[in-house]
């Protein structure tokens, strides 16, 4: 017996089939486009809370704190900054602002903080200048021994020249101070302590032989003081010392020359072309 052979409706079943991608299409477009003005609603909502709080005077900075400096007066530091009282406080870049501060050469450090509702807060690290470096052209080097601006004569600086370093001494990108330029702080830093035999404004001028060491030039009537590389603090006390001597004697407005450089002894050369004197310390045992 042959069975009758069954033919399916193909083209009803594609009309069907049609009919449900194109449904499965609306929703899917309709659940895109819910979501896009959800987005959309919450992104204007966002838009106005952020306006109304960048143009609310609740928010407008009503004082600027700023601390740390000595150097430059406090309106040098807001001119700097670029920001004033009025300024709406969450409209205000700080890392901008500190990076305004830190185009000044003398600010070494800034730190800008706001303190809701209405205040700003600055505070600023200057250089300390300790030396100005001949460098083919006069440089302020810090007390942290960065060079970080020209010498200029309107700079208030009192301090020493430092002669007879060379560009690669204080070149910023070395990992560690060169030796001449850590023989240079160094006594820098001790003739800076209270009480030091040697005050930085007594010595006029350092100069640095990369063989022979510092000497220190322009001290008590132009007296020069050598003290090579090296056992610095040592040396500035047996110096102490032999001022005391000489100023007892009333001898030491005659020195020329004194010479720490031998651990032994103290040579001092009279400022005229005389006789070699020659003082000899021995060191206790």
């Amino acid at each position: 017996m042959i069975r009758p052979s069954i033919h399916k409706n193909y083209y009803r079943n594609s009309r069907a089939r049609k009919r449900t991608q194109i449904l499965t299409r609306c929703v899917r477009s309709a659940k895109i486009l819910t979501v896009l003005l959800a987005f959309g609603a919450v992104s204007f909502l966002f838009i106005l809370a952020h306006d109304a709080l960048v143009q609310s005077p609740y928010f407008k900075a009503e004082t600027i704190a700023v601390a740390g400096n000595h150097r430059l007066s406090t309106q040098a530091v807001l001119e700097q900054a670029k920001i004033g009282v009025g300024d709406n406080i969450l409209q205000v870049n700080l890392k901008l602002v500190r990076y305004n501060l830190l185009a000044n050469p003398w600010i070494a450090g800034a730190d800008v903080e706001r303190d809701l509702p209405n205040i700003i807060r600055i505070r600023i690290r200057e250089h300390e200048p300790v030396a100005v470096v001949e460098l083919g052209r006069p440089f302020l080097l810090s007390d942290s021994g960065e060079v970080f601006k020209s010498f200029d004569s309107a700079d208030d600086v009192q301090v020493p020249m430092v002669r007879g370093l060379s560009p690669s001494d204080v070149d910023p990108t070395r990992s560690s101070q060169s030796p001449a330029l850590r023989a240079v702080m160094e006594v820098l830093r001790l003739t800076r302590l209270y009480g030091s035999v040697l005050p930085t404004i007594s010595a006029q001028s350092v100069q640095v032989d990369h063989e022979m060491g510092l000497t220190l030039q322009g001290f008590e009537n132009g007296m020069a003081v050598r003290l090579g590389f090296g056992d610095y603090e040592s040396k500035l006390n047996r110096l102490r010392d032999m001022i005391a001597y000489l100023r007892g004697g009333e001898q030491l407005l005659n020195v020329g020359l004194m010479d720490l450089n031998d651990l032994d002894r103290v040579v001092v050369r009279p400022s005229a072309r005389e006789a070699l004197l020659e003082v000899c310390y021995r060191k206790e045992m």
